[in-house]
């Protein structure tokens, strides 16, 4: 099994830790191949809402080179943990520049087949509150991506360092994040067989009507047409 963790900054903190936690119990049920991406690291550039993406295609985006070297690794895995610590009541900004440059993937665009066939888990620490928005804001990505079951978990740790944690609240975190990775690899190794979420296929039907109406020139309809998606294929097979 291949998952690709995605971490919303540089820092070795609570967020990190945590999923260190995660994937602790996750490798108890298997042997998995990790792959981690930190940002802003790997993506310095800021999306600049150019909407060339959009227009023009995702390869004539000025950040291409990064942005494909995370796509190519989310690709290549079975599952993706996306973790963000709070900032401001929400994502990390650098969290948030990723999830601007994939919304061309999104399924009012050209969405992928590969996504279709993942599973996800979306995890984000809090000295105070916010996880429950942080977490709404990285699975929306995910559910418009079109991910086939998404996992989630927020923790307010009450500390601004991981060393500032508490032993009972380590041993809590331990303990929710033990159930979490059961769930989550159980999904991940049976995706094949589970059953598309109501949610995703009602998008999809939607996206296809509205997209079906579209002028031929418009590349999100010839992305469309050339997936036979309009004349009877679909994603969810």
């Amino acid at each position: 099994m291949k998952i690709t963790a995605i971490y919303g900054n540089n820092r070795r903190g609570s967020t990190y830790n945590s999923v260190q936690v995660l994937k602790e119990k996750l490798n108890e049920h298997g042997a998995i191949d990790y792959t981690d991406i930190f940002l802003p690291a790997e993506l310095s550039e800021p999306c600049r809402g150019c909407f060339n993406c959009f227009f023009k295609g995702e390869e004539t985006c000025p950040d291409s080179e990064q942005v494909q070297k995370i796509v190519a690794k989310m690709f290549a895995a079975d599952g993706i943990i996306l973790s963000s610590p709070v900032y401001a009541l929400d994502v990390s900004g650098s969290m948030k520049n990723l999830l601007d440059h994939l919304c061309y993937m999104w399924m009012p665009h050209r969405p992928r087949n590969q996504f279709f066939k993942k599973t996800g888990f979306v995890l984000s620490t809090a000295a105070g509150s916010g996880t429950r928005r942080t977490n709404k804001t990285l699975k929306l990505s995910l559910d418009y991506l079109g991910f086939k079951r998404i996992y989630s978990y927020g923790v307010n740790i009450a500390a601004t360092d991981w060393s500032g944690v508490t032993a009972k609240k380590k041993a809590k975190i331990e303990a929710d994040l033990n159930r979490k990775a059961a769930k989550f690899y159980r999904a991940t190794l049976n995706c094949q067989q589970l059953r598309y979420r109501l949610k995703t296929r009602v998008i999809f039907l939607v996206m296809k009507r509205l997209i079906k109406k579209y002028e031929n020139a418009d590349l999100d309809k010839a992305y469309w047409e050339e997936q036979g998606w309009f004349s009877g294929d679909s994603p969810f097979v």
